[in-house]
């Protein structure tokens, strides 16, 4: 149950829901290297808060910048290194003065193994928010490090460079389950209640997804589930799909040679028309001029 003081969080800030695209859904990370900010004023900016189910670093280069994380504020300077957890509701603000830094986000399926024991042991409860981890670490040179490392490999993108890139998160979150935990469980969340639908579509989107399904996956009847699920995305549970769907989609249209036919088919959409008609609405353009290059700089910035 939410406690009042969550409930009126909840109900003083509107929080978005994010959607982040990934260009490799094998390979599910997404790295914005030293994003810049204009000089602006804290007070004058909108108190814009969002949420996504992956976990998300920020390191901070250069200025200092205002990260809200779970309704708390903390004010980060060159150096350190800020841990949003997953479903944790966030905002960055700047205090006038410009800031450099990395952003990287990770769904925690890039690590995760049935097979693992140390994976399920570890990673299971970062996703299920069972643990949570500091979300500023100040003065932690090692960690910023394996973030830097990571970055560098990432941006390289030499032979094996997926595999230095898993090594160095995998060695972050050990040295996060070392030394960062916190000693308050994490408290209860609205987007915590549904994130077991949203870790369910991620992994059932290529096949048929009921209402059903997502409800008794949050332990929830259908009417209750639909509720909850619009007050926390500002969409319904269909909506959510179809637009998974297509992210997946796009990202697969830029980056594979699969005709369209068999895009629709992979992403969930039995009816290759009514995919063709959706995508359309979402993107203001067909599958095939996609595919075609008649894609805009905006476009490919959002799924690159």
């Amino acid at each position: 149950m939410l406690t009042d003081d969550i409930r009126a969080d909840c109900a003083e800030r509107e929080i978005t829901y994010e959607t982040i695209p990934f260009t490799d859904e094998a390979f599910p990370i997404r790295v914005l290297p030293e994003l810049v900010t204009r000089p602006t004023v804290l007070d004058a900016q909108p108190r814009r808060i969002s949420w996504h189910e992956q976990m998300e670093f920020l390191y901070v280069l250069e200025g200092s910048l205002v990260c809200e994380c779970d309704f708390r504020e903390y004010r980060c300077r060159a150096g350190d290194v800020v841990v949003i957890n997953p479903c944790e509701p966030h905002a960055v603000y700047y205090d006038g003065n410009a800031a450099r830094y990395h952003c990287i986000m990770i769904d925690t399926r890039l690590c995760s193994s049935p097979d693992d024991a140390a994976m399920r042991r570890f990673i299971d409860p970062i996703t299920d928010r069972r643990v949570r981890f500091h979300n500023v670490l100040v003065g932690r040179e090692a960690a910023a490090s394996m973030l830097a490392d990571l970055v560098r490999e990432n941006e390289r993108g030499e032979p094996g460079y997926e595999l230095a890139v898993k090594g160095d998160l995998l060695r972050l979150i050990a040295h996060l389950y070392r030394y960062e935990m916190t000693d308050s469980a994490p408290r209860q969340s609205a987007q915590q209640a549904i994130s077991p639908a949203l870790r369910y579509i991620a992994d059932h989107y290529a096949h048929s997804i009921s209402l059903s399904d997502l409800a008794a996956a949050c332990c929830m009847n259908e009417s209750y589930f639909c509720r909850r699920f619009r007050a926390c995305t500002g969409r319904t549970a269909v909506q959510y799909v179809n637009e998974y769907r297509l992210t997946k989609a796009k990202a697969l249209l830029l980056t594979t040679e699969y005709s369209v036919c068999e895009i629709a088919a992979a992403t969930g959409f039995d009816d290759s028309s009514y995919f063709t008609r959706k995508f359309k609405e979402q993107y203001s353009i067909s599958p095939t001029a996609m595919r075609n290059g008649n894609l805009t700089g905006k476009d490919k910035e959002d799924i690159l």
